[in-house]
């Protein structure tokens, strides 16, 4: 049975993810944040696909969604419900929750750090023990996961305390101009895509009661020293976390194991740690630092996720370098070919993508040169 389910994810992330241009590690992370029953938070400008990401996966699960965008005066009442009239008239307060967050499996809060102090106040109770409180009523909330968006992470240190409670963090791209082709197609089916109707591609409550009831028995006695020892390398170059998050942190490790069909977590498993740092050149920094660690980082069924946290900037740095020669290799031989002009759109693309990634002090010498070579064929 257990075999079956995950041949079943598998083809949901592949399925689901088809259309999702570059944005295939958020669906990967939903899907590891639902088996950990961890929440995650996504940064980036607006416009880069984030909600489509989020409501992609949320099609995948059976189980009750509840989406919003919170502004500067959103009341409590928009997210939890409102006070019922009946319940007032007997003297008791009482919220209607019928439809609204805390019946929620799967929520979705765009720009969160805009919620005010009561919506933030009462969020922390309902992600991190599952529980809404609103006078003497208390209900238990069947929430797996809640998905956040922002554009950026939140200078204020209580907001950055809040942010705290989401154990992983990816930070989200617009589209490279070479892929932008790729993205007008995809963004046209979706915009024609509904929701799955075959029940071979949305995953039932039970099957995720299933799964996350492995997470909770794998073995995670091999990683234990490992993972201690890298938080305090991490630590050591000035990436800490907090005692909360790095208990926390075993919960992505045993459902990276139990995605990849094992049931004692290895070092295979370790690579949700990058994810874990909420500071995105600090989230660089650790996979450079960790090389070590995570070159033995797979997993079959998150395997972009799994790349992308063992991809350090050396490595970046080689590819880009890699696809400029090739790109080099290719060019026309003569300016009036009909193909120049698009090759050149193509050249300065990668131009962008090394200036966006390293900056001209840090370049490494062979991605230097690649760029001059490009910068000098398209004069």
């Amino acid at each position: 049975m257990a075999d079956k389910i995950l041949e079943k994810v598998n083809d949901i992330v592949n399925d689901g993810a088809r259309n999702l241009v570059d944005r295939r590690v958020i669906f990967e992370l939903a899907v590891l944040g639902v088996l950990a029953k961890e929440h995650v938070l996504m940064i980036g400008p607006p416009g880069t696909g984030k909600s489509a990401a989020v409501r992609a996966v949320a099609q995948r699960f059976s189980g009750r969604h509840f989406e919003y965008l919170l502004g500067r005066f959103t009341e409590p009442a928009e997210l939890f419900g409102a006070l019922s009239i009946e319940a007032l008239r007997d003297g008791r307060v009482e919220v209607v929750t019928e439809g609204m967050l805390p019946e929620a499996n799967v929520a979705f809060l765009d720009e969160i750090f805009l919620g005010s102090t009561a919506i933030l106040n009462t969020l922390l109770g309902l992600l991190n023990e599952r529980v809404y409180r609103r006078g003497a009523q208390q209900i238990d909330v069947p929430l797996w996961t809640c998905f956040a968006a922002s554009n950026a992470m939140p200078d204020d240190p209580m907001l950055a305390a809040f942010a705290d409670r989401f154990l992983m963090t990816t930070f989200v791209d617009p589209v490279g101009l070479d892929n932008v082709a790729s993205l007008l197609r995809s963004g046209w089916s979706l915009t024609q895509a509904v929701a799955p109707s075959d029940p071979g591609q949305v995953l039932t409550e039970a099957e995720v009661r299933d799964l996350v009831q492995r997470v909770h028995e794998v073995d995670l006695d091999q990683i234990i020293d490992p993972f201690s020892q890298i938080v305090g390398k991490l630590s050591v170059r000035g990436i800490s976390f907090s005692d909360r998050r790095i208990v926390r942190g075993q919960k992505l490790i045993a459902a990276a194991a139990v995605l990849a069909g094992r049931q004692q977590a290895t070092l295979a498993d370790l690579w949700p740690v990058v994810f874990m740092v909420q500071d995105r050149s600090l989230q660089e920094q650790a996979k450079e630092i960790l090389a070590e660690e995570l070159q033995l980082a797979e997993n079959p069924v998150l395997d972009q996720a799994a790349k992308t946290a063992a991809y350090g900037p050396a490595a970046y740095a080689a590819d880009l370098a890699k696809s400029a020669q090739e790109h080099l290799d290719n060019k026309p031989q003569l300016r009036d070919d009909p193909s120049f002009e698009p090759w050149c759109i193509r050249a300065e693309s990668m131009i962008a993508r090394i200036d966006a990634g390293f900056a001209e002090e840090m370049r490494p010498e062979t991605l230097a040169l690649a760029r001059s070579a490009l910068v000098a064929a398209i004069r």
